[in-house]
């Protein structure tokens, strides 16, 4: 079993790579090092050392962990002082690791589940010293803009997802070390719990009903929800061959205006203009007015002829929460109203769209919205709608597409 980062980490990874003054910075030994120092010099005050010839079994767990995984630096392990509940971290810095157990995790974990535990600790080591290290250089990037207060959302939402799955990656190295699926979701459930006696079994059974009734994805701050963690080891031990294209419906789900990435925000702008462009592909709809709300949307006016609904774009729609449906369907209703002179067939033009693009119910409830019409007042303009649109195509005999 080879770990290998998630495709959205190597997008991310590549995307910083081309800010070259920016990845150049964070790489530099300097101020790697800076990082490092900023925690060191508080970690001793808030923790307690377990020392190896004090507390030697906890330490044979964790060589055969460090064993399994490949990894040769020195590792020692602490408590923490404070009452943060069941948590583990791990920091990594100088070629050393420091793992910190918080609550009563070595008193509630079997030696197994303490492997396991320790491995995906240990795992976030691994994933940083892959590729000369530039795995942690992009998450130290992306966390930097993160924590910035000037910084866009969808930097924060970039930042999490990076997060998320680093988890995801350290949950396959416990399932390489310790060999037994249920040891790792056992493990996870008893951290979330605190109970001392879990079934696996039954918790992938109760993930299974989670997921029947949503497909929203991850929504945890800095862990995914163990159910998803729970599903992800699931899949991963099941189908290995197609995990990796599967993973990230399972992670991200459908996609939400409010919870925009730094991919899915380009991929939203690029479908909002092939949008835009489809519906002002007809010549009769490039009025003045139109053309001077297009440049408020995209600054130069310039619609692609060539423009076509594809399966693709509907794909998109069809991935997106009704958040975002309901911004397509307001960006073809902002075209259709801003000329009181087309507004009657502009709007059988978009109802039209609508249905191609299942957005017809979306476009219904914006239409009766902003134009304060009834059940009846819409079903009555629908058609009438239609039919302006009907006579400017026939008269001017042009092709939509």
């Amino acid at each position: 079993m080879i770990l290998k980062p998630f495709p959205f980490q190597i997008q991310l990874r590549d995307f910083f790579k081309k800010q070259s003054k920016t990845w150049n910075w964070f790489a530099t030994p300097t101020v790697m090092h800076e990082q490092a120092e900023a925690f060191k010099t508080d970690l001793l005050k808030n923790v307690y050392r377990i020392d190896a010839a004090a507390e030697p079994q906890i330490y044979e767990v964790l060589n055969k962990a460090k064993d399994k995984l490949g990894i040769i630096i020195p590792v020692t392990i602490y408590q923490s002082q404070a009452y943060d509940g069941n948590n583990a971290s791990i920091v990594f810095f100088d070629n050393e690791a420091h793992i910190i157990l918080s609550g009563s995790i070595l008193k509630l974990l079997t030696n197994d589940e303490l492997l396991a535990l320790l491995a995906h600790e240990l795992s976030h080591v691994l994933l940083y010293n892959t590729e000369n290290r530039e795995f942690e250089i992009t998450n130290n990037i992306i966390n930097a803009i993160a924590n910035d207060n000037h910084s866009e959302l969808f930097y924060h939402e970039t930042a999490r997802l990076y997060q998320l799955y680093t988890e995801l990656y350290c949950d396959l190295g416990a399932l390489k070390v310790c060999g037994d699926l249920h040891t790792v979701i056992g493990t996870l459930v008893k951290l979330h719990t605190g109970l001392d006696k879990v079934s696996a079994e039954s918790y992938l059974k109760q993930a299974d009903e989670i997921l029947e009734r949503t497909e929203k994805g991850a929504k945890g701050e800095t862990h995914p929800e163990i159910f998803i963690r729970a599903k992800s080891l699931q899949m991963f031990q099941n189908e290995p061959a197609t995990y990796y294209e599967k993973i990230g419906k399972l992670v991200i789900g459908k996609n939400n205006l409010q919870q925009l990435n730094l991919f899915s925000k380009t991929e939203i702008y690029n479908f909002t203009k092939q949008l835009v462009d489809i519906v002002l592909k007809p010549k009769w709809t490039q009025s003045e007015y139109c053309i001077a709300l297009y440049r408020q949307y995209f600054t130069d006016f310039k619609v692609n002829s060539n423009v076509m609904i594809t399966q693709e774009l509907k794909d998109s729609i069809d991935n997106s929460e009704e958040n975002l449906k309901d911004y397509f369907a307001y960006v073809m209703l902002d075209f259709a109203l801003c000329d009181t002179d087309l507004k009657e067939p502009f709007l059988g033009f978009i109802l039209d769209l609508g249905e191609q693009l299942n957005l017809a119910n979306n476009l219904k409830n914006c239409i009766k919205k902003e134009l304060k019409l009834t059940d009846k007042q819409f079903k009555d303009s629908s058609l009438k709608y239609a039919a302006e649109l009907n006579q400017i195509l026939e008269s001017e005999q042009e092709k939509t597409y």
